[in-house]
């Protein structure tokens, strides 16, 4: 990784570490609610037979 691509990193870190902070958010929370955002939006790919793998979620 160049020391430009280094820096570049470090400093999207920064900004997501200072985001976090100003909305009061922990990088799990943030991370728990993307995933759901991501399973809600794919859920329709499943198969009756998996989502009855489920019973206690409503699809």
């Amino acid at each position: 990784m160049s020391e430009k691509q280094k820096q570049i990193e470090k400093e999207r870190r920064g900004v997501l570490e200072l985001l976090l902070q100003k909305n009061g958010l922990k990088r799990k929370e943030l991370v728990d609610s993307l995933l759901g955002i991501w399973v809600a939006s794919w859920v329709d790919t499943l198969t009756e037979e998996e989502k009855k793998q489920f019973p206690h979620l409503a699809f």
